[in-house]
């Protein structure tokens, strides 16, 4: 980042919103906190951030709401953090729009990396004429727009719209990579994930599976869809994507 990123915290735990602030702004960021979002209009009122990373526990108003009303109205990065790390959150706060969602006790190295990938990505697309990050979204760019996906009719949709219509064990292994956006999955879990257990009798058809489900999202929506191989690891998904009900 050429200028320090502008970072804030909601976190109601007294102890550790002091930590992560003292390490944030230790690594050069400018990082305010808050303990609930009572403040967080007037806050947003008196400067603009980069960056927030919230709480999903929080007195009052929760960070669900929270992630769902700054979504609604900025292109900011969102990261929450809390220890609500069961599935159907993790869908939730992506499917609201997260840029990340990070599971207690967190990794403050990993919590720096998180950002500092998520913000030197906005100021990539900022050199490309983008908005600024914080500023009030309008209609978003298709290059910009994040992949969606309908789990329940085995539907991912492009960035421009485009639909792509999976077969069941495609369903299931893109469904369990975006619980975890941008982490490496590993092939194991990949494999029970799809219904196919034995790892070592089935460890070509992961492979298989991924090729077509690539070639088959390229062919109908002519984009590449961003699942990465990790060579003797899995695989991670490292788009954006939003779940949709």
């Amino acid at each position: 980042m050429s200028t320090p990123a502008r970072v804030l915290v909601i976190e109601d735990d007294d102890d550790l919103r002091d930590t992560l602030l003292r390490y944030l702004r230790g690594v050069g960021m400018l990082a305010r906190g808050l303990e609930s979002a009572e403040g967080l209009d007037a806050e947003l009122v008196r400067q603009d951030f980069d960056a927030v990373v919230c709480d999903v526990n929080l007195p009052g108003e929760d960070g669900f709401s929270v992630l769902a009303r700054l979504r609604s109205r900025s292109a900011m990065r969102i990261v929450m953090l809390t220890a609500r790390g069961m599935a159907n959150d993790r869908l939730h706060g992506l499917g609201l729009g997260a840029d990340y969602y990070l599971v207690k006790p967190v990794n403050l190295r990993e919590l720096e990396m998180v950002l500092h990938n998520l913000l030197q990505r906005s100021q990539e697309a900022q050199g490309q004429g983008t908005r600024e990050p914080g500023a009030v979204a309008a209609e978003e760019p298709a290059a910009q727009a994040p992949w969606r996906y309908h789990g329940a009719t085995w539907l991912l949709l492009s960035p421009a719209g485009q639909r792509v219509q999976m077969s069941s064990a495609e369903a299931r292994l893109v469904q369990c990579l975006i619980q975890q956006p941008r982490e490496v999955v590993d092939r194991a879990t990949l494999l029970a994930a799809m219904g196919r257990p034995g790892l070592e009798a089935y460890e070509r058809n992961l492979d298989v599976t991924v090729s077509r489900l690539r070639r088959k999202a390229e062919q109908a929506s002519g984009e590449k869809l961003p699942i990465v191989a990790v060579r003797g690891e899995g695989y991670s998904f490292q788009g954006n994507v939003r779940i949709e009900r």
